[in-house]
């Protein structure tokens, strides 16, 4: 688990060798307990570094394909899971884990500060983006990711269902104020991540 330039922001990954991209899982410290987001398995020492910051308390998944390592982290660390109403369906049995569902218009604990947007068009129906408030971070699951250090892309091509809604969505955000973007698939953006937001989006053109 690694340090980012965010103060109380982790991250930790897992090289999938087939895609040469790592995917990763955030961790927000906070006091009362911090939040996982889209977690990966932990490690034993990945675990110890997690309660030495403080141990975590909720789950909070942006798609269906990122419930990932919640189950056995629920069970093992008595965590609390919130996950997109919208992707409800598909979750199926795997449902059982969850404990809340939230929408772009609420649901997420308040004390956060946590915005969630609606992104149509991807592999989910609807998957869901995440504005982290207080750290000026958007969180993205699928839609956007990076396969270069540096370099933010937009789901491939064969995997997206609507383009013309996905761009329409992604510009939504481009008003925020933005200090990183977390990629679920591939390297994140810190170093001027509002400029390189900027210039992903005029290039969805």
């Amino acid at each position: 688990m690694k340090k980012t330039s965010i103060d109380g922001l982790h991250y930790w990954g897992r090289l999938q060798a087939d895609r040469q991209i790592d995917f990763n899982g955030f961790f927000w410290a906070r006091p009362e307990g911090g939040v996982l987001f889209d977690p990966m398995e932990l490690s034993a020492e990945e675990r110890g570094l997690l309660e030495n910051l403080g141990g975590a308390k909720r789950v909070i998944i942006t798609n269906f394909d990122h419930l990932r390592a919640t189950a056995e982290l629920k069970s093992e660390l008595g965590l609390e899971v919130w996950a997109p109403a919208a992707e409800r369906e598909r979750f199926g049995e795997a449902a059982a884990v969850i404990d809340h569902e939230y929408t772009a218009e609420g649901g997420l604990p308040a004390e956060l500060g946590i915005e969630a947007f609606e992104l149509h068009g991807g592999k989910s129906e609807v998957e869901m983006a995440l504005y982290l408030g207080p750290l000026q971070a958007i969180l993205f699951g699928d839609v956007v990711r990076s396969h270069e250090s540096g370099a933010l892309r937009l789901l491939p091509d064969p995997k997206v269902s609507d383009r013309a809604a996905l761009v329409r969505d992604l510009r939504a955000l481009g008003t925020l104020e933005v200090r990183a973007i977390l990629l679920g698939d591939g390297d994140s953006q810190f170093y001027r991540a509002d400029q390189a937001f900027a210039e992903f989006l005029q290039g969805l053109d």
